[in-house]
């Protein structure tokens, strides 16, 4: 959530921002820029709808956005065959939950699921589909940024959290709660 990146009192974690790359591969007109959406972006935008929200996205530029369920769908599928091998299974979704199982829990390493998140399976499948694909994964949790840049297959480009989002969408001008859903 970025929290302790506020109340670390030494300043010891900091959060990187993407956000002028991003703006950049949004002017460039030989990109097409997929915004991959947290579910959670729904009730964060006061006074707007998701429809409403998803129109400022693409007011921003980007050329399609899509629901992170349905990465969680595709791997859904792929981890329910690993769940009945294995017996006992624990998600690959959220990276901060991976790392505390590999920091606190060692033994269950091997329980975690080999299949990776739905940011990263919805990223590989959109770049397999457009040669022109920069995807940009948006939600509300920081460890995600680090989970981009871990990915072997650069599946997804970018994070912003949706603070950055909420900046970017102010800082053009653009009311969400007036536009058209």
């Amino acid at each position: 959530c970025g929290a302790c990146v506020y109340q670390c009192p030494f300043g010891a974690i900091t959060d990187r921002s993407s956000i002028v790359q991003i703006i950049k591969e949004l002017k460039n007109p030989e990109k097409h820029v997929y915004a991959i959406v947290a579910p959670a972006i729904a009730v964060q935008f006061d006074n707007a709808k998701i429809g409403q929200v998803v129109t400022g996205i693409k007011q921003l530029g980007f050329y399609q956005v899509i629901e992170a369920a349905l990465g969680a769908d595709m791997i859904a599928y792929k981890e329910s065959a690993e769940w009945a091998e294995k017996g006992f299974l624990t998600t690959s979704c959220c990276p901060a939950f991976v790392k505390y199982i590999k920091v606190r829990y060692p033994q269950l390493v091997d329980k975690i699921s080999h299949n990776p998140s739905p940011m990263i399976a919805l990223g590989k499948f959109l770049k397999s589909q457009d040669d022109k694909a920069v995807v940009v994964f948006v939600g509300p949790c920081t460890a995600k940024k680090r989970e981009a840049i871990e990915d072997p297959n650069g599946s997804v480009d970018y994070v912003l959290t949706i603070e950055e989002l909420q900046a970017a969408i102010s800082a053009k001008g653009i009311d969400v709660a007036s536009l058209e859903g």
